[in-house]
Protein backbone atom coordinates (compact mmCIF):
# COMPACT_ATOMS: atom_id res chain seq x y z
CA UNK A 1 0.00 0.00 0.00
CA UNK A 2 1.47 3.35 -1.02
CA UNK A 3 1.77 6.28 1.36
CA UNK A 4 -0.88 8.07 -0.73
CA UNK A 5 -3.30 5.17 -0.25
CA UNK A 6 -2.63 5.16 3.49
CA UNK A 7 -3.33 8.88 3.75
CA UNK A 8 -6.53 8.45 1.72
CA UNK A 9 -7.80 5.65 3.96
CA UNK A 10 -6.94 7.50 7.17
CA UNK A 11 -8.57 10.68 5.87
CA UNK A 12 -11.70 8.67 5.12
CA UNK A 13 -11.64 7.33 8.69
CA UNK A 14 -11.26 10.89 9.97
CA UNK A 15 -14.27 12.00 7.91
CA UNK A 16 -16.24 9.08 9.32
CA UNK A 17 -15.36 10.19 12.85
CA UNK A 18 -16.45 13.76 12.07
CA UNK A 19 -19.75 12.49 10.66
CA UNK A 20 -20.26 10.38 13.80
CA UNK A 21 -19.71 13.43 16.02
CA UNK A 22 -22.13 15.55 13.99
CA UNK A 23 -24.77 12.81 14.03
CA UNK A 24 -24.36 12.30 17.78
CA UNK A 25 -24.72 16.04 18.44
CA UNK A 26 -27.94 16.24 16.41
CA UNK A 27 -29.33 13.13 18.08
CA UNK A 28 -28.63 14.39 21.60
CA UNK A 29 -30.34 17.70 20.77
CA UNK A 30 -33.50 15.97 19.55
CA UNK A 31 -36.74 16.77 21.36
CA UNK A 32 -38.86 14.35 19.33
CA UNK A 33 -40.32 11.09 20.67
CA UNK A 34 -38.41 7.81 20.58
CA UNK A 35 -38.91 4.18 21.57
CA UNK A 36 -35.89 2.22 22.79
CA UNK A 37 -36.64 -1.17 24.38
CA UNK A 38 -34.11 -3.64 25.71
CA UNK A 39 -30.92 -3.36 27.73
CA UNK A 40 -28.41 -1.76 25.36
CA UNK A 41 -30.05 1.63 24.91
CA UNK A 42 -33.02 3.17 26.72
CA UNK A 43 -32.13 6.84 26.38
CA UNK A 44 -30.82 9.10 23.63
CA UNK A 45 -27.30 9.27 25.14
CA UNK A 46 -27.20 5.46 25.23
CA UNK A 47 -28.50 5.32 21.66
CA UNK A 48 -25.84 7.81 20.55
CA UNK A 49 -23.19 5.61 22.14
CA UNK A 50 -24.55 2.58 20.28
CA UNK A 51 -24.66 4.31 16.89
CA UNK A 52 -21.19 5.79 17.20
CA UNK A 53 -19.36 2.84 18.76
CA UNK A 54 -16.93 1.65 16.09
CA UNK A 55 -14.39 0.08 18.46
CA UNK A 56 -14.06 -3.35 19.98
CA UNK A 57 -15.04 -3.55 23.61
CA UNK A 58 -12.93 -5.57 26.02
CA UNK A 59 -13.82 -9.23 25.63
CA UNK A 60 -16.07 -8.64 22.62
CA UNK A 61 -16.14 -11.43 20.02
CA UNK A 62 -14.99 -9.97 16.72
CA UNK A 63 -17.72 -11.89 14.91
CA UNK A 64 -20.50 -10.14 16.83
CA UNK A 65 -21.91 -6.64 16.68
CA UNK A 66 -23.79 -4.63 19.28
CA UNK A 67 -27.49 -4.54 18.38
CA UNK A 68 -30.69 -2.83 19.47
CA UNK A 69 -34.00 -2.23 17.70
CA UNK A 70 -36.28 0.74 18.22
CA UNK A 71 -37.39 4.02 16.65
CA UNK A 72 -36.13 7.58 16.97
CA UNK A 73 -38.08 10.55 15.64
CA UNK A 74 -35.96 12.91 13.58
CA UNK A 75 -36.11 16.52 12.42
CA UNK A 76 -34.54 17.62 9.10
CA UNK A 77 -31.15 18.31 10.71
CA UNK A 78 -30.91 14.79 12.14
CA UNK A 79 -32.07 13.33 8.82
CA UNK A 80 -29.27 15.17 6.99
CA UNK A 81 -26.70 14.11 9.59
CA UNK A 82 -27.82 10.49 9.15
CA UNK A 83 -27.49 10.72 5.36
CA UNK A 84 -23.99 12.20 5.66
CA UNK A 85 -22.96 9.54 8.17
CA UNK A 86 -24.21 6.70 5.97
CA UNK A 87 -22.32 8.21 3.03
CA UNK A 88 -19.11 8.44 5.10
CA UNK A 89 -19.56 4.82 6.17
CA UNK A 90 -19.96 3.70 2.55
CA UNK A 91 -16.90 5.69 1.44
CA UNK A 92 -14.72 4.21 4.19
CA UNK A 93 -15.94 0.68 3.44
CA UNK A 94 -15.21 1.15 -0.26
CA UNK A 95 -11.64 2.26 0.40
CA UNK A 96 -10.96 -0.42 3.02
CA UNK A 97 -12.36 -3.14 0.78
CA UNK A 98 -10.42 -1.89 -2.25
CA UNK A 99 -7.24 -1.97 -0.20
CA UNK A 100 -7.95 -5.49 1.02
CA UNK A 101 -8.61 -6.73 -2.50
CA UNK A 102 -5.40 -5.16 -3.81
CA UNK A 103 -3.28 -7.31 -1.50
CA UNK A 104 -4.17 -10.76 -2.84
CA UNK A 105 -5.91 -12.57 -5.68
CA UNK A 106 -7.86 -14.64 -3.16
CA UNK A 107 -10.73 -12.16 -3.10
CA UNK A 108 -13.34 -14.48 -1.63
CA UNK A 109 -11.31 -14.98 1.53
CA UNK A 110 -10.47 -11.31 1.83
CA UNK A 111 -14.12 -10.31 1.52
CA UNK A 112 -14.76 -12.09 4.81
CA UNK A 113 -11.88 -10.84 6.95
CA UNK A 114 -9.51 -7.97 7.32
CA UNK A 115 -6.21 -8.45 5.60
CA UNK A 116 -3.19 -8.66 7.87
CA UNK A 117 -1.71 -5.65 6.12
CA UNK A 118 -4.80 -3.52 6.78
CA UNK A 119 -4.77 -4.58 10.43
CA UNK A 120 -1.08 -3.73 10.69
CA UNK A 121 -1.62 -0.32 9.11
CA UNK A 122 -4.52 0.48 11.46
CA UNK A 123 -2.39 -0.62 14.42
CA UNK A 124 0.45 1.68 13.41
CA UNK A 125 -1.96 4.60 13.39
CA UNK A 126 -3.68 3.77 16.66
CA UNK A 127 -6.81 2.17 15.21
CA UNK A 128 -6.11 -1.54 15.68
CA UNK A 129 -9.26 -2.03 17.76
CA UNK A 130 -11.51 -0.68 15.01
CA UNK A 131 -14.60 -2.88 14.59
CA UNK A 132 -15.08 -2.85 10.83
CA UNK A 133 -18.54 -4.43 10.85
CA UNK A 134 -19.78 -1.69 13.17
CA UNK A 135 -18.03 0.91 11.01
CA UNK A 136 -19.68 -0.32 7.84
CA UNK A 137 -23.26 -0.94 8.91
CA UNK A 138 -25.70 1.66 7.67
CA UNK A 139 -28.10 3.43 10.01
CA UNK A 140 -31.68 2.50 9.02
CA UNK A 141 -33.51 5.62 7.89
CA UNK A 142 -37.08 6.35 6.76
CA UNK A 143 -37.36 9.80 5.21
CA UNK A 144 -41.14 9.48 5.23
CA UNK A 145 -42.96 8.23 8.31
CA UNK A 146 -44.75 4.86 7.94
CA UNK A 147 -48.25 4.28 9.25
CA UNK A 148 -47.07 1.27 11.21
CA UNK A 149 -43.95 -0.82 11.85
CA UNK A 150 -44.21 -4.43 12.90
CA UNK A 151 -41.15 -5.85 14.64
CA UNK A 152 -40.49 -9.59 14.79
CA UNK A 153 -37.60 -11.98 15.28
CA UNK A 154 -36.47 -13.70 12.10
CA UNK A 155 -35.23 -17.06 13.28
CA UNK A 156 -34.89 -19.31 10.27
CA UNK A 157 -31.40 -19.48 11.62
CA UNK A 158 -29.59 -21.11 8.73
CA UNK A 159 -27.77 -20.32 5.53
CA UNK A 160 -27.90 -23.34 3.21
CA UNK A 161 -25.72 -23.94 0.18
CA UNK A 162 -26.19 -26.95 -2.08
CA UNK A 163 -23.06 -28.97 -2.88
CA UNK A 164 -22.31 -31.85 -5.21
CA UNK A 165 -20.30 -34.78 -3.82
CA UNK A 166 -17.32 -33.56 -5.83
CA UNK A 167 -17.50 -30.07 -4.32
CA UNK A 168 -17.75 -31.55 -0.82
CA UNK A 169 -14.75 -33.76 -1.52
CA UNK A 170 -12.71 -30.76 -2.68
CA UNK A 171 -13.48 -28.97 0.58
CA UNK A 172 -12.40 -31.99 2.63
CA UNK A 173 -9.16 -32.30 0.65
CA UNK A 174 -8.21 -28.79 1.77
CA UNK A 175 -8.17 -30.03 5.38
CA UNK A 176 -5.56 -32.24 7.06
CA UNK A 177 -6.20 -35.51 5.23
CA UNK A 178 -3.81 -37.37 7.52
CA UNK A 179 -6.42 -37.19 10.28
CA UNK A 180 -8.59 -40.33 10.68
CA UNK A 181 -11.85 -38.40 10.93
CA UNK A 182 -11.14 -36.60 7.64
CA UNK A 183 -10.30 -39.92 5.97
CA UNK A 184 -13.59 -41.38 7.17
CA UNK A 185 -15.51 -38.44 5.72
CA UNK A 186 -13.67 -38.75 2.40
CA UNK A 187 -14.67 -42.41 2.28
CA UNK A 188 -18.29 -41.51 3.03
CA UNK A 189 -18.52 -38.87 0.32
CA UNK A 190 -16.81 -41.23 -2.12
CA UNK A 191 -19.70 -43.67 -1.79
CA UNK A 192 -22.26 -41.14 -3.00
CA UNK A 193 -23.64 -41.08 -6.51
CA UNK A 194 -22.70 -38.07 -8.69
CA UNK A 195 -26.33 -36.89 -8.75
CA UNK A 196 -26.71 -36.84 -4.96
CA UNK A 197 -26.98 -33.35 -3.52
CA UNK A 198 -25.67 -32.24 -0.15
CA UNK A 199 -26.39 -29.18 1.99
CA UNK A 200 -23.71 -27.09 3.66
CA UNK A 201 -25.40 -25.47 6.65
CA UNK A 202 -24.24 -22.36 8.47
CA UNK A 203 -26.20 -21.49 11.61
CA UNK A 204 -27.02 -17.80 11.83
CA UNK A 205 -27.82 -15.53 14.73
CA UNK A 206 -31.53 -14.56 14.88
CA UNK A 207 -32.14 -11.01 13.71
CA UNK A 208 -34.82 -8.43 14.38
CA UNK A 209 -36.87 -7.66 11.29
CA UNK A 210 -38.87 -4.49 10.77
CA UNK A 211 -41.94 -4.54 8.53
CA UNK A 212 -43.00 -0.94 7.82
CA UNK A 213 -46.28 -0.10 6.09
CA UNK A 214 -47.07 3.17 4.32
CA UNK A 215 -50.77 3.68 3.67
CA UNK A 216 -51.86 6.14 1.02
CA UNK A 217 -55.27 7.00 -0.38
CA UNK A 218 -55.04 4.61 -3.31
CA UNK A 219 -52.25 2.21 -2.34
CA UNK A 220 -50.35 0.49 0.44
CA UNK A 221 -46.57 0.05 0.38
CA UNK A 222 -44.94 -2.67 2.46
CA UNK A 223 -41.26 -3.34 3.03
CA UNK A 224 -39.13 -5.63 5.18
CA UNK A 225 -35.61 -5.08 6.47
CA UNK A 226 -33.33 -6.52 9.10
CA UNK A 227 -32.46 -3.90 11.68
CA UNK A 228 -29.58 -4.05 14.14
CA UNK A 229 -29.92 -0.39 15.12
CA UNK A 230 -32.88 1.87 16.02
CA UNK A 231 -34.58 3.27 12.92
CA UNK A 232 -34.29 7.01 12.33
CA UNK A 233 -37.75 8.22 11.23
CA UNK A 234 -38.62 11.63 9.82
CA UNK A 235 -41.52 13.12 11.78
CA UNK A 236 -43.85 15.89 10.70
CA UNK A 237 -43.32 18.92 12.93
CA UNK A 238 -47.08 19.52 12.92
CA UNK A 239 -47.78 16.01 14.20
CA UNK A 240 -44.59 14.55 15.71
CA UNK A 241 -45.91 11.08 16.47
CA UNK A 242 -44.09 7.79 16.01
CA UNK A 243 -45.82 5.20 13.82
CA UNK A 244 -47.89 2.50 15.48
CA UNK A 245 -45.75 -0.48 16.51
CA UNK A 246 -45.75 -3.74 18.43
CA UNK A 247 -43.36 -4.81 21.18
CA UNK A 248 -41.74 -8.17 20.41
CA UNK A 249 -39.95 -10.27 23.06
CA UNK A 250 -36.50 -8.93 23.89
CA UNK A 251 -34.94 -12.34 23.24
CA UNK A 252 -35.49 -14.48 20.12
CA UNK A 253 -37.62 -17.63 20.24
CA UNK A 254 -35.77 -20.91 20.55
CA UNK A 255 -37.64 -22.53 17.66
CA UNK A 256 -37.49 -21.56 14.00
CA UNK A 257 -40.19 -19.16 12.80
CA UNK A 258 -40.40 -20.53 9.26
CA UNK A 259 -41.78 -23.92 8.27
CA UNK A 260 -39.29 -25.99 6.32
CA UNK A 261 -40.43 -27.23 2.91
CA UNK A 262 -41.25 -30.92 3.06
CA UNK A 263 -39.34 -31.63 -0.15
CA UNK A 264 -36.16 -29.94 1.11
CA UNK A 265 -35.83 -31.31 4.63
CA UNK A 266 -32.30 -31.79 5.83
CA UNK A 267 -31.02 -34.57 8.05
CA UNK A 268 -30.19 -32.90 11.40
CA UNK A 269 -27.25 -35.29 11.84
CA UNK A 270 -24.16 -33.94 10.00
CA UNK A 271 -22.94 -36.23 7.23
CA UNK A 272 -19.57 -34.48 6.91
CA UNK A 273 -19.23 -32.63 10.24
CA UNK A 274 -15.84 -31.07 9.50
CA UNK A 275 -17.37 -28.92 6.75
CA UNK A 276 -20.93 -28.68 8.19
CA UNK A 277 -22.45 -30.75 5.38
CA UNK A 278 -25.73 -32.65 5.75
CA UNK A 279 -27.75 -34.96 3.53
CA UNK A 280 -31.24 -34.22 2.27
CA UNK A 281 -33.97 -36.53 3.56
CA UNK A 282 -36.21 -38.43 1.18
Amino acid sequence: MSSTDTVELLESLNQLNQALLCFSEQLLNSKLPFWLPGETARSLPQAASLYTDIWYRDGQDGRTTLTQHGMIGANPDLIQATLRLNSAKADFQSLATRYQLSQSADTLQLLHRRSETLAAMLHRHGASRLHLKQCYRQIPLFETCPSRIGFSWYSSGRSIRKLTPREAEEKLLKLDTSQPHIQMQLQAVGQLRPGDMLAQVQNQVPVMRANPVWKHKDSTLRKALNTSLPIIIALNSDNPTLPAYNEPPLTPPETRSRVERSDLKIDPQPFLPSIRVHRYLG
